[in-house]
C-alpha cells in the first residue's frame, strides 16, 4: 500500500470569454509518522514500513525512517522483533500463526511508542473459480465473469479478493473487490467479480483474504476517500488506528488462492 498524503484540491473554473487565477494560500504542517504494518499468515511474513508525510508541494520523496525498534506480539503475551532492513522497512520471516487470534504491533521511533492490534481471522477457503459468459451491451464487450465459489462459516466474515491475470496483480486501490456476508450467512455463495472480463485463455489467479472487521472497515475508508465518494469527507484519513496519532494501519490476514484458466 503506497504511502498517500489524502489532500485533494479541484478547481474547475469554467467560462465563456475569461480565466481568472485564484491565489490560493496552504499552510506547511507538521509531518506526521505513516506507520504501515501487515502479517501475511500464508506467506508467515510479519512487513512493516515506517516513514513521514511531507509538505503538499514538496518535491521530496518520502522520509524513510531507519534504528526504529519494532515487534510483534501474539496472544500469549509473547514478543518477536523484526529485522532493521536499512530502508524504512522491518522484517521478521517464518513466523508461524495461531488462527482466531489477537496480534499487536509494537513500534518506538525517537522515544516515542505507537501500538496497533488486529485480530487474525480463520482462512476461509475457495472451494472453486467458475466462469459465465456475457454477451456484448451497450456497456461492455462479450467476455466472461469470473465467480468466487465458497462455502461462509458461521460469524462475522469480511473478505477481500485480489486477482492475478495472466500472471500480473492488479494492484491499484480500487482493484480489491472487498464485501461482506451480510446476505450470505453460513451459506455457500458464487460471488461475481465484474470490474473486469476475460476472453478464452486467459489465466485468472484469486486469493480470498480473510480479514477483521477492523481491516475490512479501514480498506473501505481508504477506498472512499481516495475515489472521493461523497460517503467520505475529503480531505480526510481514515480513522485512527495507532495508539498515538499516526498515519497507516496494522492487519493481520491469510488468504486461500485458487486459479482458472478461461475455456469456451
Amino acid at each position: 500500500m503506497k504511502n498517500i498524503l489524502y489532500i485533494t484540491f479541484l478547481f474547475l473554473l469554467t467560462a465563456t470569454s475569461c480565466q481568472k487565477v485564484i491565489d490560493l494560500k496552504v499552510d506547511d504542517t507538521e509531518p506526521k509518522i505513516v506507520l504501515e504494518a501487515r502479517y501475511d499468515a500464508t506467506k508467515e511474513e510479519v512487513w512493516v514500513r515506517i516513514s513521514k508525510t511531507i509538505d503538499v508541494f514538496s518535491a521530496e520523496n518520502y522520509p524513510q525512517i531507519k534504528g526504529a525498534q519494532v515487534e510483534i506480539i501474539d496472544e500469549n503475551g509473547v514478543s518477536t522483533p523484526l529485522a532493521d532492513q536499512g530502508d524504512g522497512t522491518y522484517l521478521f520471516e517464518n513466523y508461524v500463526p495461531i488462527f482466531d487470534s489477537e496480534y499487536a504491533i509494537k513500534i518506538v521511533v525517537d522515544g516515542e511508542t505507537y501500538e496497533a492490534s488486529d485480530y487474525l481471522k480463520n482462512v476461509v477457503p475457495l472451494d472453486s473459480l467458475s466462469t459465465e459468459f456475457q454477451e456484448a451491451s451497450a456497456f461492455s464487450e462479450e467476455g466472461y465473469v469470473v465467480f468466487m465459489n465458497a462455502t461462509d462459516p458461521f460469524g462475522s466474515n469480511y473478505y477481500g479478493a485480489i486477482r492475478k491475470v495472466n500472471g500480473e496483480y492488479r494492484k491499484e486501490l480500487g482493484d480489491e473487490f472487498l464485501f461482506d456476508d451480510s446476505f450470505s450467512e453460513g451459506n455457500t455463495q458464487s460471488v461475481p467479480i465484474f470490474s473486469e472480463l476475460y476472453q478464452v485463455g486467459d489465466t485468472v489467479q484469486i486469493e480470498l483474504n480473510s480479514y477483521s472487521e477492523k481491516t475490512y472497515n479501514y480498506l473501505n475508508q481508504l477506498r472512499a476517500i481516495a475515489s472521493g465518494s461523497e460517503v467520505s469527507a475529503a480531505p480526510a484519513n481514515p480513522v485512527n488506528q495507532w495508539s498515538k496519532e499516526a498515519l497507516g494501519h496494522f492487519s493481520a490476514f491469510g488468504y486461500d488462492t485458487k486459479t482458472i484458466i478461461i475455456a469456451e
